[in-house]
């Protein structure tokens, strides 16, 4: 009974997660200036996800009142799948923003960095592979994972020094609108860090060994 609770949280996890790889796509095709992307279809997300991630913290607190003797894998599972449920509502929570500055400017014809997107498309690739890790165990994944993050830091650093340097030579309006791109450009670099870090909650609930930075 109680292996068969814990397995249900992880579909609950992954169902979570699901939802942020489609809000992850549809950020994609913000960014690319898809004219079929939808915003409003990030905000739904951004709702269920937010809904869920609360609901999965609620059932795993009351697994571990209910059940005294839990295994140490079932205890890792359970404290791991709130942190990781919160980390992914998390990055929800910076592709939103993301999207919602992209959507703003839009009709305005700015100039999107193609670094935006293609941290975008990386970050997508990580969540695809961290659902594949936490719903097969498949911690020989995590190194890819993480050597993405740090294309992800890359990507970061270079965008951050180029749209620096545009800050002195602008108007009001571009370096207003330079300082947003600098946001999302972190907004970005902070999902690449959440995906890292489920990546090492999962080896650590399967493993019971931390992977050291």
């Amino acid at each position: 009974m109680k292996t068969r609770a814990v397995t249900l949280i992880k579909e609950d996890v992954l169902a979570l997660g699901r939802l942020v790889s489609a809000t992850m796509h549809e950020l994609s095709r913000i960014l690319r200036k898809d004219q079929s992307a939808s915003f409003e279809q990030i905000i739904t997300h951004e709702e269920e996800i937010n809904e869920s991630c609360i609901k999965i913290e609620e059932k795993c607190l009351d697994l571990l009142s209910e059940h005294k003797n839990l295994s140490q894998q079932e205890i890792r599972a359970l404290v791991g799948s709130t942190l990781i449920a919160a980390k992914f509502e998390r990055l929800a929570d910076h592709a939103f923003r993301v999207a919602k500055f992209v959507s703003w400017v839009a009709a305005e014809d700015v100039q999107i960095p193609p670094q935006l997107t293609e941290m975008s498309e990386i970050i997508t690739r990580m969540v695809e592979d961290v659902l594949l890790c936490f719903l097969t165990d498949a911690i020989d994944k995590v190194p890819e994972i993480m050597q993405r993050d740090s294309q992800i830091d890359y990507l970061h650093d270079y965008l951050t020094k180029i749209l620096l340097q545009e800050l002195g030579t602008q108007d009001q309006e571009e370096a207003q609108t330079s300082t947003q791109l600098l946001f999302c450009t972190r907004y970005l670099e902070r999902m690449g860090d959440a995906c890292t870090s489920i990546a090492k909650r999962i080896h650590f609930i399967v493993t019971g060994e931390r992977i050291k930075d």
